[in-house]
This record gives structure tokens, sequence and C-alpha cells, in this order.
């Protein structure tokens, strides 16, 4: 539900902002406001039942005071607030990034890797992937030992899997049901 919810505001924001020819400027200020809503402290408040429309309000001041909104986004977070919504922001915010990259042709993917990547490397992914999804692509690589080896991909909702974990998870699997014959 709360997806449905982030999608549905971050396409109205998005359609208003661009009518504005103000993509660029709202992302930012939008990006601010969800690392506030997004801080555990604040948070757990904001995701209070119990929360009174005055403090709600009080609290969209405060956010709107924080990221020195412009007109559009300050109504917007005022609408937040009116309707029991401003837990949301965080995942407004991604969906609204979303948008944003369609627009300008671009897609974000996160290349989790065991071992920092060298300079070539990780140009290679970002090679690939460009071919792949045809867009611009932004790379978020994050380091996870977890993983042994290899490379996770993750890139508009699609997970490409080449780690070392995945693969001797794989033969542990085919090892086992032979085992069963």
């Amino acid at each position: 539900m709360i997806g449905s919810v982030a999608r549905r505001y971050a396409r109205a924001l998005f359609a208003l902002a661009k009518e504005q020819d103000a993509l660029e400027p709202t992302s930012a200020v939008l990006a601010r406001a969800a690392a506030i809503a997004d801080d555990p402290g604040v948070r757990q408040v904001l995701r209070n039942p119990l929360l009174s429309a005055a403090r709600r309000t009080d609290i969209a001041e405060l956010i709107i005071g924080e990221v020195e909104a412009s007109p559009l986004v300050d109504k917007f977070i005022r609408l937040l607030s009116d309707n029991q919504r401003l837990d949301s922001l965080p995942g407004i915010e991604r969906q609204y990034q979303n948008l944003y990259d369609q627009d300008l042709g671009r897609v974000q993917v996160t290349v989790r890797t065991a071992l920092p990547l060298e300079e070539q490397q990780q140009n290679d992914i970002v090679s690939t992937f460009s071919k792949l999804t045809g867009k611009e692509v932004i790379p978020a690589v994050v380091v996870d030992a977890a993983l042994l080896g290899g490379v996770v991909v993750e890139a508009e909702g699609r997970v490409y899997d080449g780690s070392v974990k995945t693969h001797f998870a794989r033969i542990a699997r085919e090892l086992a049901g032979n085992a069963t014959l």
C-alpha cells in the first residue's frame, strides 16, 4: 500500500515540477526532506497514529524550514501533513527520483562486490549496463564481503547475480538434489 501511495504522490509532484521547469531543484529539496523524515527518531514520531494534527503541522513546518523548501515543495509537504503522509516522504522521494531518472534517460544501478572495484572494472560494468538498458548508468558501488567474490548488479528492478556465494549455493542445491536419487 505504501508503495502505491508513494507512486501517486511522486507522479503528482513530478508533473507539477516539470510544468514549472523545476525538476532538479525539486529533486534536491525533496531528497533533503526525505532524509529528515527517514531519521529513525523522526520516523518513529511520524508513524505514531496518535500524533495530533497540530504536532504534524509543527513537524512539517520544521522540515520546510530546514530544507529551505520552494513554494511547490512547501505546499507539497503541507499536503502530506494534512493527509497524514509525512512518513511516506522517503518512499515518495525514491519514486520521484526514478521518474526524474527516466525523464533524463538514465538509470541508477547498485553494484555489490566482495572487494572494491578498480576503475576499469567499474567502467566495464557501467558500459555493459548502459548497452543493456539503453540509458546512462549511474552506479552506486557497495562492498559486501559476504559475496565472497563476483558481482551482483541491481538495475531497473532486476538482479543480475554473478556472485561466488550464489554460485556455491547453486552447486550445493544440485549436489543435494543428486544425493537423494
